[in-house]
């Protein structure tokens, strides 16, 4: 029997469609990991001094300025130790202290945390600086401080101490002692000559302990009107907050304490010595 009218349709239409096309393959996106191009390659490749100097550029932004200079406040500031770490560039001695062989230093020297911690000390009290350091013994060294100070938008230096020769009394003992006394009599020495100033802090890696153990009459007593650093970290943010606390709050000891302080100085040295922990 012939085929229905549908049947011959659904006949005739597959004829007609003749073997079906295959889809066309989709190939995946190709992605970094492959090799091929990624979703953020038109973007420039990373440039690390760039963003470094970049990040500077906003950090810089950021700093509070700085406030009015108070002559009344006053930072007697040491380097070795506090601004460049100890043992990080070549010394000589003279005169029983460690001089760098190389006068002219650059900010790349010091140690940036330092830099920027002493300009906070700066920022919230306003003290101005005097060099108390042996490198206020040659211009060329105290040219470069300048620069580096500069370079961080500290303030200049206001002065520096004088330079005073060692006790000859203090000639058997030990040269660190001798050296710590020396630079507590020139501190002593400079406040004589700036009565304006009712307080200070000194920023010093010698512990000053060793000064107020051979403390002579008329050199101030310097243990609590100093921080101790570290010489290999330099001036950190918890030597910020003690050279704060004692600008804004400068301690006064009164005779009792001051005999204390003095008994405990003898006693500390002397167990220094023993221990041949003396830095000299």
């Amino acid at each position: 029997a012939p085929p229905t009218a549908p049947s011959a349709m659904a006949s005739s239409a597959a004829a007609s469609e003749g073997p079906r096309r295959k889809r066309a393959r989709v190939e995946p996106l190709a992605t970094e990991s492959a090799g091929g191009g990624g979703l953020y390659d038109f973007l420039p490749p990373p440039d690390p001094e760039r963003d470094a100097a970049a990040k500077a550029k906003a950090a810089k932004k950021e700093r509070p300025k700085l406030p009015p200079e108070d002559k009344s406040k006053v930072i007697f500031l040491d380097i070795d130790g506090v601004l460049l770490a100890a043992g990080s560039v070549e010394t000589i001695f003279v005169d029983g202290v460690a001089l760098p062989i190389r006068e002219r230093m650059t900010e790349n020297d010091f140690s940036a945390a330092a830099l920027e911690n002493l300009r906070n000390i700066i920022v919230r009290t306003g003290a101005s600086l005097v060099l108390s350091s042996e490198w206020r013994r040659t211009a060329s060294m105290r040219d470069s401080i300048g620069v580096v100070l500069r370079g961080k938008e500290c303030p200049q230096l206001r002065d520096a101490t004088p330079l005073l020769r060692p006790r000859p009394d203090l000639e058997k003992h030990d040269s660190a002692i001798v050296w710590c006394e020396r630079r507590a009599r020139e501190i002593g020495a400079w406040l004589k000559q700036h009565p304006e100033v009712t307080s200070y802090v000194a920023l010093d890696d010698l512990d000053f302990n060793w000064a107020d153990s051979v403390r002579a009459v008329g050199t101030p007593q310097l243990k609590a009107r100093s921080v101790l650093t570290n010489p290999q970290r330099c001036i950190t943010e918890a030597d910020v907050e003690q050279a704060v606390r004692i600008l804004m709050n400068p301690p006064v000891l009164t005779e009792e304490e001051a005999a204390a302080a003095s008994m405990e100085a003898v006693r500390l040295t002397n167990e220094a010595l023993m221990a041949g922990s003396l830095r000299s």
